[in-house]
């Protein structure tokens, strides 16, 4: 253990902020943990050290104020709260911010720690420390408390007071402080000499406004909006929004204030209490600024104007529906919507316009509706404004394949357009949204047929694709027929307009498609045209573009079924001629669907599917297998391998959508199934053996294929069959440690468990591939290294644990397992280590009485052999569990699957869990816990409940631990 003393915590310091970070950071972790860091810290900072010390020194003594200031005994907390103020005041007029809110929050901390019913307010603590008046030297950090204060209340969660304490303190402060503390920022506004000081009143008045939200109740509420209505602070507010220096604040100002407005007076129609109509009247003075600063582009003020009045908007929906008085509101809003340079803020006016259609829907009010048929065919034509791309830029992306990140950025505001027209049609019939876009595309499209007119189309047929879930929900029919309408529009002038083959408008059009028309779409005049259109842009020369006409061509043929198989010649055809395409799997999928449906069309055309893919596989392996033989470069082999892998994709894809059914009736299928994979396997085999060492991933493709074959066989796949399949994969692993390897025999437990005759082959192939594992990951930074290899083989263990854990428990492998696991507590790679605990808390789990977790009954006498290779292990997983969550993980998921391991662990019969965690309490750091807490978990330590509530406490403690220092 490293003494610690003035010299060496100095020298440090010194090396730390010289960059020998790695060195010097252990050691002051250490040291803040330390019981000697008070006296040294104290001592260091009143002696007026050289300023490349202060900041780390206060660092660290903030750090032990936070966290063991608590843990102090009643003899050391006055002296060290006296000497901590008085190193407090000193450093607080330091010219750097940074040393003041250090300042800060230590004497937050502090105040917070000692609080109790005789406290004084933290102005009259304040004004007994430090000379309060206007202009003093402690302005700064006095201003700097008021505004830091509250968040610190409300939101740190690692101030170490239990949520009843800090629920109490806000309640008490709110109570007996409020007031003052208001009235103090009212004279402190009043006496502001210059901006700047009212800058800073307006950013404390915030954050307290923030704190009444948060502890005021209705009642209370109420009465504080009567109380604000007099004070000229809150008058000052509303004044200073057309100030430019203190707009910002002023804005925030007055929306955290909208927060505290009970709903039940916000949701009447009348203007009353008196402060809401001044609300509205200083706002409306505020309109003729916002149009001057859309006009001139004023970008900082068009924000903070629109924030606000999308925020008063929300707040007071009711009234402005209701109220004929605040017709004007709505007229400026749509205005403002509609205005070139509000596009910015369209994420903020989207909250406003979505809150106001979902009202509209609430009161289910038919005139209510008809009374803003008006307001939503302008919101419309926003939507549609606003959803146009710049000509210029989509002009450039018609000429290039790829998108600018730029373009990208400006099409955001889209999402927002459509998300409003998808709102509206849950309150508007479909048929009229699409009826106003037809409007539209007369105007501005068909009579000019020019780029502008292109760009309005692109846009409304964006928008289109919001509205189809509501043209289906709402059974829609002459929704659907105008959809057809534009889209049998657009098929006609395809080829007649250049404008029309522009990349952007086209993986637009495919996309409306795909989102959802696709279920619509079932005309016999269109069908037929669109398939035509489709194959075109399946052809494209842009990948995006083709992507998403091959995604659009799977959907029609998911959604048209009976099409397909009435043309699936034509669809085979197809296939067969467009094995380039870069999204062929799509194509495969839409076919797929439609031949994977039933009984009959899988009896019928299944086999005829498969065997494009398997003539496919066979041509491609007799040119794999010249072109290694030669010896050619694995770029030369790139290509047909890449194809040899889509084929694989497809047959799993095909497999995928066939029914999971054991049922008799089912047997033929299952027989064909297994039957294409059998003929397959040859060529399986040559991919997994010789492929695998050019490209592993087709190693991944192949599992896929034979999972989706095991899950729709069953018991059909042969036991010699499956063994050939093992032997394979096993001798690809002992080469290389690809975890597709694992995850075969994982899906083969879940499948295969129930049946018997395939008890001694999974048995074989589980100890096979431990044993090779084990190889793989000789120790424990192999785990860290093999993130995927790691979660694959405790992947492997949580499923045989489950499905077949007497196989499991006959395993030679199990103290190997056991030793392994071990070593794995503490895993920091997120997927990895939530696998690893899932399969520690089954290991539990396996030594209780029965537990559901496992599909078939462990007879006793494997419980018991497992108990004794078990018991010995116990006190180290314990042991390391618990410094796992002291050195916290990196996802709160993973913590809760360490604390779920405890769990289960403490619930165990055959264990004195109240000794173990004695243990960990004399191993641990002392300032986790306190003494009383320590006792009732101990006393309590096999409730279930208690243990949850005192584990999710450690792991807190243990996160503000780790967070020390840093």
């Amino acid at each position: 253990m490293a003494e610690f003393s003035i010299e060496n915590v100095c020298q440090a310091i010194h090396a730390f902020n010289n960059g020998q970070v790695e060195k010097a950071d252990t050691f002051l972790r250490s040291f803040s943990q330390s019981s000697e860091a008070w006296g040294i810290c104290i001592q260091i900072l009143q002696s007026n050290p050289d300023s490349s010390l202060v900041f780390q020194v206060l660092r660290i003594l903030q750090s032990k104020i936070l966290y063991d200031f608590i843990s102090l005994n009643p003899q050391e907390i006055q002296q060290i709260y006296q000497n901590c103020i008085q190193i407090i005041i000193h450093y607080s007029v330091q010219n750097q911010k940074s040393t003041r809110i250090q300042c800060v929050l230590m004497f937050i901390y502090l105040y917070l720690y000692t609080y109790n019913q005789q406290t004084k307010s933290i102005l009259e603590v304040i004004s007994q420390l430090v000379d309060c008046q206007n202009n003093s030297v402690h302005q700064n950090f006095l201003f700097d408390i008021l505004e830091t204060f509250p968040e610190e209340i409300i939101s740190n969660k690692k101030i170490i007071i239990d949520d009843e304490k800090r629920k109490y303190i806000a309640q008490d402060i709110k109570n007996k402080q409020m007031l003052d503390i208001i009235q103090f920022l009212q004279q402190r506004w009043n006496n502001a000499n210059n901006q700047n000081i009212r800058f800073y009143v307006l950013r404390a008045y915030k954050k307290w406004l923030e704190f009444m939200k948060k502890y005021i109740n209705e009642d209370e509420a109420i009465q504080f909006m009567q109380l604000t209505t007099q004070t000229p602070l809150f008058k000052g507010a509303l004044d200073s929004i057309i100030i430019e220096e203190l707009q910002s604040k002023a804005v925030e100002v007055i929306c955290t204030f909208f927060g505290i407005i009970p709903r039940n007076i916000a949701d009447q129609s009348s203007l009353e209490p008196q402060i809401i109509k001044v609300i509205f009247d200083e706002v409306y003075k505020t309109f003729a600024l916002c149009k001057k600063a859309l006009d001139e582009d004023l970008s900082d003020e068009i924000h903070n104007l629109i924030r606000l009045y999308s925020k008063l908007g929300k707040k007071f929906i009711c009234k402005i529906l209701l109220n004929n008085q605040l017709e004007v509101f709505l007229t400026t809003m749509i205005w403002i919507f509609c205005h070139e340079n509000s596009y910015n803020e369209s994420e903020t006016m989207t909250d406003f316009w979505i809150k106001m259609i979902k009202t509209i829907r609430n009161m289910n009010d038919i005139q209510l509706q008809s009374k803003f048929a008006l307001t939503f065919e302008q919101l419309i034509n926003g939507c549609v404004k606003n959803s146009k791309v710049n000509i210029t830029l989509l002009t450039e992306y018609g000429i290039t394949s790829k998108i600018e990140d730029e373009f990208e950025q400006l099409l955001d505001t889209r999402s927002d357009m459509k998300e409003i027209i998808e709102e509206l049609a849950t309150i508007i019939q479909p048929n009229q949204i699409l009826q106003h876009l037809g409007l539209i595309l007369k105007q501005e499209f068909i009579t000019k047929m020019d780029d502008s007119g292109w760009i309005t189309f692109e846009a409304c047929m964006y928008l289109i694709s919001g509205i189809v879930k509501q043209i289906t929900l709402k059974n829609d029919q002459i929704g659907v027929q105008y959809l057809m309408e534009i889209i049998k529009l657009y098929l006609d002038v395809y080829q007649q307009q250049n404008l029309a083959s522009n990349n952007f408008i086209l993986k637009t059009v495919f996309k409306t498609i795909s989102q959802g028309c696709a279920q619509l779409i079932s005309s016999n005049e269109l069908l037929p045209l669109l398939f035509n259109f489709i194959t075109i842009g399946i052809h494209h020369k842009v990948p995006s573009v083709q992507k998403k006409a091959t995604k659009a061509f799977q959907l029609i043929c998911k959604q048209n079924q009976n099409f397909v198989l009435m043309h699936l010649n034509q669809f085979f055809d197809l296939i067969v001629k467009l094995q380039q395409v870069q999204n062929y799997d799509n194509l495969i999928k839409g076919v797929a669907n439609a031949i994977c449906s039933s009984k009959e069309t899988m009896q019928n055309y299944y086999l005829k599917l498969c065997s494009i893919f398997a003539q496919n596989l066979l041509q491609l392996q007799k040119q794999l297998e010249e072109q290694i033989l030669s010896n050619l470069k694995i770029d030369t082999l790139e290509e047909n391998i890449e194809q040899f892998s889509k084929n694989i994709s497809c047959l799993a894809y095909a497999n995928s959508q066939i029914p999971a059914n054991e049922n008799e009736d089912f047997l033929e299928v299952r027989i064909l199934i297994v039957n294409v994979y059998k003929e397959l396997w040859p060529m399986l085999k040559f991919g997994m053996e010789r492929i695998v060492m050019y490209e592993s991933t087709i190693a991944e493709k192949i599992v896929r294929y034979t999972k989706h074959t095991f899950r729709k066989a069953f018991n059909q796949f042969s036991v010699d069959l499956l063994t050939q399949v093992f032997q394979c994969f096993l001798t690809v692993y002992r080469q290389m440690p690809i975890t597709a390897c694992i995850y075969i025999a994982e899906v083969s437990a879940t499948v295969f468990y129930k049946y018997p005759e395939y008890r001694n082959i999974l048995s074989e192939a589980f100890e096979s591939l431990c044993n090779i594992t084990f190889q793989h990951l000789p120790q424990l930074s192999s785990f860290e290294e093999n993130p995927d290899l790691t979660e694959d083989l405790f992947g492997i263990l949580v499923r045989y644990g489950r499905y077949t854990p007497v196989l499991l428990l006959q395993s030679p492998a199990l103290q190997t397992i056991l030793q392994l696991t071990l070593m794995a507590i503490g895993l920091k790679h997120v997927s990895a280590a939530k696998t690893f605990y899932s399969w520690l808390e089954v290991a539990f789990k396996m030594l209780k009485p029965q537990d559901d977790v496992f599909k078939t009954q462990i007879p006793q006498e494997y419980k018991d052999k497992f108990q004794q290779i078990f018991i010995p292990f116990v006190p180290q997983y314990t042991s390391k569990l618990f410094e796992a969550l002291r050195k916290g993980t990196a996802d709160v998921e993973v913590e809760e699957y360490i604390q779920d391991c405890i769990l289960a662990l403490s619930q165990l019969q055959f264990i004195d869990y109240g000794k173990l965690l004695e243990i960990v309490f004399e191993e641990g750091p002392q300032n986790i816990l306190t003494a009383s807490e320590r006792k009732n978990w101990l006393e309590q330590n096999k409730d279930r409940q208690i243990q949850k509530h005192y584990l999710k406490l450690y792991s807190r403690r243990c996160v503000q631990n780790s967070l020390r220092g840093r």
